[in-house]
């Protein structure tokens, strides 16, 4: 029987190294990276970075609803302003 030609191909998402058959295209083995070991500091430090990015975005997201807000009203009472010059739409029941 010949010998199967592989390929080792390293994912750019989750770094795993995947032993691929040259001719058939299938994955014959996968191998996951090791885990790096954090200390609880960095945690603890990643965490608080996190919650300080996390405030960050929630201000960001909350005044660009607040300005949404004033936008949408702004075009409601110009359309309010506006809504005497429509003309009425003929339904079928004034035609009788």
């Amino acid at each position: 029987m010949a010998q199967r030609k592989k390929i080792e191909v390293r994912c750019t998402c989750c770094e795993a190294t995947l032993t691929v058959d040259a001719t058939s295209g299938e994955v014959l083995f996968t191998k996951q990276p090791a885990k790096k070991s954090v200390s609880f500091e960095d945690a603890v430090q990643q965490v608080r970075k996190h919650q300080e990015t996390a405030s960050d975005r929630f201000d960001q997201a909350f005044a660009k609803e607040k300005g949404r807000k004033e936008l949408i009203d702004l075009k409601f009472r110009e359309a309010m302003e506006r809504a005497d010059e429509l003309e009425t739409p003929v339904r079928d029941i004034d035609l009788d």
